[in-house]
Protein backbone atom coordinates (compact mmCIF):
# COMPACT_ATOMS: atom_id res chain seq x y z
CA UNK A 1 0.00 0.00 0.00
CA UNK A 2 1.26 3.43 -0.98
CA UNK A 3 1.57 6.26 1.70
CA UNK A 4 -0.54 9.03 1.21
CA UNK A 5 1.74 12.39 2.18
CA UNK A 6 1.29 16.14 1.31
CA UNK A 7 3.52 18.90 1.05
CA UNK A 8 2.85 22.98 0.54
CA UNK A 9 4.23 24.28 -2.79
CA UNK A 10 3.76 28.11 -2.30
CA UNK A 11 0.19 28.59 -1.14
CA UNK A 12 -0.66 24.91 -2.21
CA UNK A 13 -1.22 21.50 -1.20
CA UNK A 14 -0.24 18.85 -2.85
CA UNK A 15 -1.01 14.98 -2.38
CA UNK A 16 1.76 12.33 -3.35
CA UNK A 17 1.44 8.98 -2.57
CA UNK A 18 5.61 7.05 -2.16
CA UNK A 19 6.09 3.52 -2.13
CA UNK A 20 9.15 1.27 -2.20
CA UNK A 21 12.20 1.45 -2.22
CA UNK A 22 15.72 2.18 -4.44
CA UNK A 23 16.61 4.91 -6.52
CA UNK A 24 13.60 7.74 -7.04
CA UNK A 25 10.90 7.35 -9.65
CA UNK A 26 8.83 10.06 -10.24
CA UNK A 27 5.22 9.09 -11.91
CA UNK A 28 2.69 11.77 -13.74
CA UNK A 29 -0.54 10.71 -13.83
CA UNK A 30 -2.78 11.74 -16.83
CA UNK A 31 -6.00 13.80 -16.70
CA UNK A 32 -7.86 10.09 -17.10
CA UNK A 33 -8.44 7.29 -15.21
CA UNK A 34 -4.73 6.77 -14.00
CA UNK A 35 -4.49 9.13 -10.97
CA UNK A 36 -5.28 6.26 -8.60
CA UNK A 37 -2.59 4.05 -7.37
CA UNK A 38 -2.13 1.27 -9.89
CA UNK A 39 -0.43 -1.80 -10.84
CA UNK A 40 1.90 -0.43 -12.98
CA UNK A 41 3.10 1.62 -9.65
CA UNK A 42 3.61 -1.54 -7.74
CA UNK A 43 5.32 -3.18 -10.04
CA UNK A 44 7.92 -0.22 -10.24
CA UNK A 45 7.84 -0.01 -6.15
CA UNK A 46 9.64 -3.69 -6.33
CA UNK A 47 12.54 -1.67 -7.68
CA UNK A 48 12.40 2.26 -7.00
CA UNK A 49 11.25 4.34 -4.50
CA UNK A 50 7.85 5.57 -6.55
CA UNK A 51 6.51 8.66 -5.80
CA UNK A 52 3.30 9.73 -7.47
CA UNK A 53 1.97 13.63 -7.20
CA UNK A 54 -1.87 14.43 -8.09
CA UNK A 55 -1.53 17.44 -10.08
CA UNK A 56 -3.50 20.53 -9.36
CA UNK A 57 -7.11 20.03 -9.19
CA UNK A 58 -6.59 16.19 -8.79
CA UNK A 59 -7.26 14.22 -5.06
CA UNK A 60 -6.75 17.01 -2.13
CA UNK A 61 -4.45 18.57 -4.35
CA UNK A 62 -4.88 22.50 -4.72
CA UNK A 63 -4.78 24.87 -7.36
CA UNK A 64 -6.36 23.57 -10.18
CA UNK A 65 -7.98 27.03 -10.92
CA UNK A 66 -4.45 28.83 -10.85
CA UNK A 67 -3.22 26.68 -14.50
CA UNK A 68 -3.23 28.21 -17.36
CA UNK A 69 -1.08 26.09 -19.61
CA UNK A 70 1.21 23.57 -19.76
CA UNK A 71 4.41 25.96 -19.05
CA UNK A 72 2.55 26.54 -15.13
CA UNK A 73 2.36 22.90 -14.58
CA UNK A 74 6.12 22.45 -15.27
CA UNK A 75 7.29 25.06 -12.71
CA UNK A 76 4.63 23.79 -10.25
CA UNK A 77 6.33 20.39 -10.81
CA UNK A 78 9.74 21.71 -10.45
CA UNK A 79 8.51 23.32 -7.09
CA UNK A 80 7.16 19.93 -5.95
CA UNK A 81 10.77 18.07 -6.93
CA UNK A 82 12.54 21.21 -4.98
CA UNK A 83 10.21 20.72 -2.20
CA UNK A 84 10.17 17.07 -1.49
CA UNK A 85 14.16 17.15 -2.41
CA UNK A 86 13.82 15.16 -5.84
CA UNK A 87 15.32 17.79 -7.85
CA UNK A 88 19.12 17.23 -7.40
CA UNK A 89 19.06 13.45 -7.77
CA UNK A 90 19.22 12.67 -11.22
CA UNK A 91 15.45 10.38 -11.23
CA UNK A 92 13.34 8.24 -13.07
CA UNK A 93 10.81 10.50 -14.63
CA UNK A 94 8.23 9.00 -15.97
CA UNK A 95 4.98 10.08 -17.67
CA UNK A 96 1.67 8.80 -19.15
CA UNK A 97 -0.99 11.23 -21.26
CA UNK A 98 -1.09 14.44 -20.13
CA UNK A 99 1.58 13.70 -17.88
CA UNK A 100 4.30 12.17 -20.53
CA UNK A 101 3.32 15.79 -22.27
CA UNK A 102 4.81 17.16 -18.67
CA UNK A 103 7.77 15.05 -18.32
CA UNK A 104 8.49 16.02 -21.71
CA UNK A 105 8.58 19.26 -21.34
CA UNK A 106 10.52 18.96 -18.09
CA UNK A 107 13.37 17.42 -19.46
CA UNK A 108 13.41 19.87 -22.27
CA UNK A 109 14.20 22.64 -19.79
CA UNK A 110 16.13 21.11 -17.55
CA UNK A 111 18.07 18.23 -19.16
CA UNK A 112 20.06 16.90 -15.86
CA UNK A 113 17.09 16.70 -13.81
CA UNK A 114 16.35 13.10 -14.88
CA UNK A 115 18.67 10.10 -16.61
CA UNK A 116 15.93 8.29 -17.57
CA UNK A 117 12.52 8.89 -19.12
CA UNK A 118 10.05 7.30 -20.34
CA UNK A 119 6.63 8.64 -22.04
CA UNK A 120 3.76 6.68 -22.11
CA UNK A 121 1.14 7.33 -24.93
CA UNK A 122 2.32 11.19 -24.14
CA UNK A 123 0.06 14.17 -25.61
CA UNK A 124 1.71 17.46 -26.20
CA UNK A 125 2.50 17.03 -30.23
CA UNK A 126 0.35 17.48 -33.04
CA UNK A 127 0.43 15.89 -36.43
CA UNK A 128 -1.92 17.48 -39.17
CA UNK A 129 -2.65 14.48 -40.73
CA UNK A 130 -3.52 12.98 -37.67
CA UNK A 131 -5.16 15.03 -35.02
CA UNK A 132 -5.87 13.12 -31.84
CA UNK A 133 -9.31 12.28 -30.99
CA UNK A 134 -11.97 14.65 -29.28
CA UNK A 135 -11.93 14.18 -25.56
CA UNK A 136 -14.11 16.73 -24.17
CA UNK A 137 -17.98 16.92 -24.31
CA UNK A 138 -18.02 12.61 -24.10
CA UNK A 139 -20.16 11.00 -22.24
CA UNK A 140 -18.34 7.61 -20.04
CA UNK A 141 -19.10 5.20 -22.59
CA UNK A 142 -17.72 6.86 -25.59
CA UNK A 143 -14.72 7.83 -23.14
CA UNK A 144 -14.36 4.08 -22.63
CA UNK A 145 -14.71 3.13 -26.31
CA UNK A 146 -11.56 6.31 -27.50
CA UNK A 147 -9.41 5.25 -24.06
CA UNK A 148 -9.72 1.38 -23.78
CA UNK A 149 -8.71 -1.43 -26.57
CA UNK A 150 -10.35 -4.06 -24.39
CA UNK A 151 -13.93 -2.67 -23.40
CA UNK A 152 -14.52 -5.50 -20.59
CA UNK A 153 -11.57 -3.84 -18.74
CA UNK A 154 -13.09 -3.45 -15.67
CA UNK A 155 -12.77 0.78 -15.72
CA UNK A 156 -14.22 0.66 -19.54
CA UNK A 157 -17.36 -1.45 -18.14
CA UNK A 158 -18.02 0.47 -15.07
CA UNK A 159 -17.34 3.60 -17.67
CA UNK A 160 -20.10 1.76 -20.04
CA UNK A 161 -22.36 1.54 -17.32
CA UNK A 162 -22.51 5.40 -16.39
CA UNK A 163 -25.14 6.34 -19.33
CA UNK A 164 -26.81 9.18 -16.50
CA UNK A 165 -24.04 11.17 -14.90
CA UNK A 166 -26.66 12.34 -12.81
CA UNK A 167 -27.19 8.77 -10.99
CA UNK A 168 -23.48 9.12 -9.87
CA UNK A 169 -23.18 10.44 -5.80
CA UNK A 170 -22.28 13.93 -5.94
CA UNK A 171 -19.32 13.51 -4.38
CA UNK A 172 -17.93 11.73 -7.21
CA UNK A 173 -19.59 14.20 -9.65
CA UNK A 174 -18.07 16.63 -8.05
CA UNK A 175 -14.18 15.22 -8.01
CA UNK A 176 -15.04 14.49 -11.68
CA UNK A 177 -15.73 17.87 -12.86
CA UNK A 178 -12.99 19.17 -10.46
CA UNK A 179 -10.12 17.47 -12.56
CA UNK A 180 -12.04 17.86 -16.17
CA UNK A 181 -11.93 21.55 -15.54
CA UNK A 182 -8.17 21.64 -14.11
CA UNK A 183 -7.43 19.21 -17.69
CA UNK A 184 -9.23 21.82 -19.51
CA UNK A 185 -7.68 24.96 -18.61
CA UNK A 186 -4.06 23.26 -19.05
CA UNK A 187 -4.97 21.54 -22.38
CA UNK A 188 -7.95 23.11 -24.31
CA UNK A 189 -6.64 25.45 -26.63
CA UNK A 190 -4.08 24.81 -27.84
CA UNK A 191 -5.44 21.41 -27.59
CA UNK A 192 -3.45 18.89 -25.92
CA UNK A 193 0.11 19.99 -27.40
CA UNK A 194 2.80 22.72 -26.95
CA UNK A 195 3.72 23.78 -30.63
CA UNK A 196 6.82 24.91 -29.26
CA UNK A 197 7.94 21.26 -27.67
CA UNK A 198 8.30 19.33 -31.08
CA UNK A 199 11.60 21.12 -31.84
CA UNK A 200 13.10 21.18 -28.77
CA UNK A 201 12.97 17.64 -27.86
CA UNK A 202 16.69 17.30 -29.02
CA UNK A 203 17.84 18.74 -25.68
CA UNK A 204 16.93 15.51 -23.95
CA UNK A 205 19.69 13.89 -22.89
CA UNK A 206 17.87 11.33 -20.56
CA UNK A 207 18.20 7.34 -21.98
CA UNK A 208 14.50 8.08 -22.99
CA UNK A 209 11.98 5.02 -23.97
CA UNK A 210 8.14 5.58 -25.35
CA UNK A 211 5.77 3.47 -24.92
CA UNK A 212 2.22 2.97 -26.76
CA UNK A 213 -0.75 1.17 -26.96
CA UNK A 214 -0.81 -0.16 -30.57
CA UNK A 215 -4.72 0.28 -30.49
CA UNK A 216 -4.84 3.70 -29.25
CA UNK A 217 -7.77 5.94 -30.41
CA UNK A 218 -6.77 8.95 -28.78
CA UNK A 219 -3.49 9.72 -29.63
CA UNK A 220 -2.69 7.16 -32.34
CA UNK A 221 0.50 5.51 -32.72
CA UNK A 222 1.85 8.16 -35.28
CA UNK A 223 2.57 9.95 -32.28
CA UNK A 224 5.04 7.63 -30.55
CA UNK A 225 7.08 7.30 -33.37
CA UNK A 226 7.50 11.35 -33.96
CA UNK A 227 8.39 10.98 -30.50
CA UNK A 228 11.23 8.33 -30.87
CA UNK A 229 11.99 9.71 -34.17
CA UNK A 230 12.68 13.33 -32.39
CA UNK A 231 14.67 12.35 -28.65
CA UNK A 232 17.68 11.41 -29.44
CA UNK A 233 18.49 8.02 -28.84
CA UNK A 234 15.01 7.34 -27.88
CA UNK A 235 13.06 3.80 -28.26
CA UNK A 236 10.01 2.53 -29.18
CA UNK A 237 7.57 -0.34 -27.32
CA UNK A 238 4.26 -0.28 -29.00
CA UNK A 239 1.88 -2.68 -26.96
CA UNK A 240 -0.23 -4.94 -28.89
CA UNK A 241 -3.78 -4.93 -27.76
CA UNK A 242 -3.67 -2.24 -25.74
CA UNK A 243 -5.21 1.25 -26.22
CA UNK A 244 -4.74 5.06 -24.58
CA UNK A 245 -5.32 3.66 -21.26
CA UNK A 246 -2.19 1.28 -22.12
CA UNK A 247 -0.81 1.63 -18.48
CA UNK A 248 -4.04 0.41 -16.83
CA UNK A 249 -4.74 -2.39 -19.78
CA UNK A 250 -1.12 -4.10 -19.85
CA UNK A 251 0.66 -2.88 -16.83
CA UNK A 252 3.25 -5.33 -16.49
CA UNK A 253 4.57 -4.84 -20.19
CA UNK A 254 4.62 -0.90 -19.55
CA UNK A 255 6.28 -1.37 -16.09
CA UNK A 256 8.97 -3.76 -17.95
CA UNK A 257 10.07 -0.94 -20.50
CA UNK A 258 12.35 0.80 -17.66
Amino acid sequence: MSVAQTVRVGSETVEYRVRGQGPPLVYLHGGLADSEWHAALDLWAERFTVHQPLLPGFGASTGGERMESIEDLVFHTLDWLDATGLSGEGIVLVGASLGGWLAAEVAVRYPRIAHRLCLVAAAGLWLDENPPAELFGNDPPHLAELLFADQTHPLAAIMHAVTDISQLPEEVILRQFRAMEALARVAWNPYFHDPKLEPRLSRIRAKTTVVWGEADRFFPLAYGRRYAERIPGASLVVVPEAGHMVILERPAAVAAAI
